[in-house]
């Protein structure tokens, strides 16, 4: 009796993808249908699918591992089989390009690459797949190279060199926070792990440079709470639905409060906080924390450090010019901040937003971004011009600009003072300005 091989291989694997028995935790899979489901770009699946990876000896990898890096997250990627240490290199599921270079990455070391069949794993609206040990249900978020994704942006190549900006922002956002007192506003998403191949020819050319980052969700497992995606906030029956479960029939109304306005509140907490401000302020780095009666906290979750502007001289004051030597150069701002908000950018608008509404988001904004910053720092920015935004493309066509767009000077006045505080690490919320908190509401 002859058999098919790739059959065979197919069921093989389909048993043992069968055989895991530890399903995602409740509140990921709440955050994988919102993605997934919720989005007014693109519906994807919100199921389990299988995931393969290659197992590379980590001689062959470079490594950039946190201290504070969940163990669980270290022994789910990095096993060991006869005495030599292997890494897991996930393949994204939807990817049919990439992967082919990490095939040969490893056929040029003498090595066969053979796809192997070990996590469990849920799509989210963007590359990002969320990943499941099903032995040491350790859940974390996989971030790598792949030619097809889900909304608008398709082929996205994931460098080493990018991974490693990320890991060294991630730590130095770490290091602020043992600095300073508590968050009010904000909750952030750590990315304590990231892993790199890079090759060069003779001429010392890249031929080879692929990373991997992982993003840790432990702030969001077992919690009881929802993390909802800004852009789940803006689907047209998902925000109204929300809304209304919270007493509300006005979404645009409730989500300028509870959206618009707490996210201006994190912007300037986390400007406050580590000198950066994001350079795609867009709905998909952002999530609206709900607690286990779907009712906001007025905390937002950050995520994607790597798109941010950094001050120059925030950096200097904190002595930190090694981040700004390794920054990509065109995202360093001298002399000024650019703040930004793009809640709509890329996106759909739903019936419940018109144009009108939408500018005015953009005016509360701002106005509540300066008032926190001056609760937090005790700095007050005297800066009277509106928000600046598009209303022509390059070749002149009318267009409606999603981004709203505002700068700061920090060379004078205010910003000097406030650069002044960032030097003696007193920049956030120390006790003279809680009272101000408190008196503010």
């Amino acid at each position: 009796m002859k058999f098919n091989r790739a059959l065979s291989f197919a069921l093989i694997s389909n048993m043992i993808f069968a055989s895991f028995s530890h399903a995602i935790s409740k509140e990921l899979q709440d955050l994988v249908t919102l993605e997934t489901k919720s989005n007014a770009v693109t519906t994807r699946s919100d199921k389990e699918v299988m995931v393969y990876h290659y197992d590379i000896p980590m001689s062959l990898v470079e490594a950039d591992i946190a201290k504070r890096a969940p163990q669980k997250f270290v022994d789910s990627l990095v096993h060991e089989e006869k005495g030599v240490k292997y890494l897991r290199w996930i393949i994204n599921p939807e990817d049919t390009k990439w992967w082919q270079e990490i095939a040969g990455f490893l056929k040029d070391n003498g090595i066969t690459p053979i796809k192997k069949v070990y996590y469990k794993g849920y799509m989210t609206a963007s590359r990002s797949y969320i990943i499941v040990d099903p032995v040491s249900k350790a859940e974390f978020s996989f971030k790598g190279s792949t030619d097809k994704t889900g909304g608008f942006w398709r082929d996205k190549h994931q460098d080493w060199d990018d991974g490693k900006q990320i890991r060294m922002m991630t730590d130095f956002v770490d290091q602020q926070l043992a600095k300073q007192p508590k968050l009010y506003n904000i909750v952030l998403l750590d990315e304590p792990l990231a892993f790199g191949i890079e090759t060069k020819n003779a001429s010392g050319e890249v031929v080879i440079d692929q990373g991997m980052i992982i993003r840790s969700y432990d702030t969001l497992t077992n919690s009881g709470k929802t993390y909802v995606p800004g852009f789940s906030i803006m689907h047209e029956e998902k925000g109204r639905e929300l809304a209304r479960l919270n007493g509300s029939n006005n979404p645009a109304e409730f989500w300028n409060e509870h959206y618009n306005k707490p996210l201006a509140r994190a912007i300037a907490e986390f400007f406050a906080l580590t000198g950066m401000t994001y350079d795609s302020p867009h709905s998909q780095n952002f999530l609206v924390e709900l607690d286990e009666k779907m009712r906001p906290t007025g905390k937002i979750v950050l995520r994607d450090y790597g798109d941010t502007y950094l001050n120059e001289e925030f950096f200097e004051k904190v002595k930190r010019t090694d981040i700004l030597k390794a920054w990509e150069q065109s995202n360093l701002l001298k002399g000024f901040t650019q703040v930004g908000v793009g809640i709509l950018h890329g996106n759909t608008a739903p019936s419940w937003m018109p144009l009108e509404t939408y500018n005015k988001w953009g005016v509360d904004f701002f106005q509540e971004f300066e008032k926190e910053f001056k609760i937090q720092t005790g700095v007050e920015f005297v800066n009277k011009n509106a928000p600046s935004y598009r209303t022509k493309d390059k070749e002149g066509k009318p267009i409606v600009d999603r981004y709203r767009n505002k700068q700061y000077v920090l060379a004078l006045g205010a910003g000097k003072k406030f650069l002044d505080l960032a030097e003696k690490g007193q920049q956030r919320d120390h006790m003279t300005r809680v009272c101000s908190r408190v008196f503010s509401f």
